[in-house]
């Protein structure tokens, strides 16, 4: 691939011993869409992969944001946008619990960003069982999993307990939304969609959505419902991907906004 590429590499593009383009001047040259492109499919015949993780366009897009910002990002910046002043503790997990905090943040509520998960007051097992599921592909996401993959057990079970610990998950009252109440207590039977509270409620093995963030129940819901042009035949038969898709569409800010207590 040359160093200052007039188009977005393709398929068939050759190369393989080609330096690797320079992003702060290539990520001028290249479109919004091309830059998705190269990043979810890689580029065949070189060294550049695709995305590793299945049906995370989120995190493609994300990325795509980040390479767009490169230009433009001095030093400062990156270390602004990547790592928590004071974020270390005393001990061994120190370094560990520094780097989770670059993305989740010393206090695990996710440094305000609307699509980071809120930390703290879930379940250590919760978390626990997340890392790994990270860390074997169980659960898709290339950050997450690249973040996991290096952890001992040892290492997951103290990293789960330390942000647990932390406030940020809380009893909230839910709005008033009568719809949104229905479907987290009764479901919709005729769609055959489970209620949201015969999983997600206290004691249970799975997230607490009290007091998350709207903005990511929102986010996860409508990436597991996946590409509307696609039949569902297709899609995932996971249990979240079946059940995001029979949430109707206009609900889906709706009841997040119940679920997380947000008025």
């Amino acid at each position: 691939m040359p160093r200052r590429a007039r188009r977005a590499p393709t398929p068939g593009d050759a190369g393989g011993d080609a330096p690797a383009p320079d992003l702060a001047v290539n990520a001028r040259e290249w479109t919004d869409k091309q830059i998705f492109w190269i990043l979810k499919h890689g580029v065949k015949y070189t060294g550049m992969p695709g995305w590793a993780a299945k049906d995370r366009d989120d995190e493609v897009r994300r990325m795509v944001a980040f390479v767009r910002l490169l230009p433009e990002m001095s030093p400062a910046t990156y270390r602004a946008l990547t790592e928590v002043p004071g974020s270390g503790t005393a001990g061994p997990d120190a370094a560990r619990i520094a780097a989770c905090a670059g993305c989740h943040g010393a206090d695990g509520r996710g440094r305000g960003q609307p699509d980071m998960p809120v930390l703290g007051g879930q379940s250590p097992a919760y978390l626990r069982a997340t890392l790994e599921a990270y860390a074997t592909g169980k659960r898709q996401s290339a950050v997450m999993a690249n973040a996991a993959a290096t952890l001992t057990p040892a290492e997951m079970t103290r990293l789960a307990d330390h942000f647990a610990a932390m406030p940020g998950i809380g009893a909230t009252t839910p709005n008033g939304n009568v719809k949104a109440a229905r479907i987290d207590r009764e479901g919709l039977p005729k769609v055959q969609l489970p209620a949201c509270a015969s999983c997600h409620a206290p004691g249970k093995p799975y997230p607490v959505l009290a007091g998350q963030r709207a903005s990511y129940i929102a986010q996860r819901l409508r990436n597991w419902r996946g590409d509307e042009t696609v039949v569902d035949a297709r899609k995932s038969q996971s249990t979240m991907p079946v059940i995001a898709r029979r949430i109707p569409e206009d609900m889906i800010d709706p009841l997040a906004r119940y679920l997380s207590g947000q008025r």
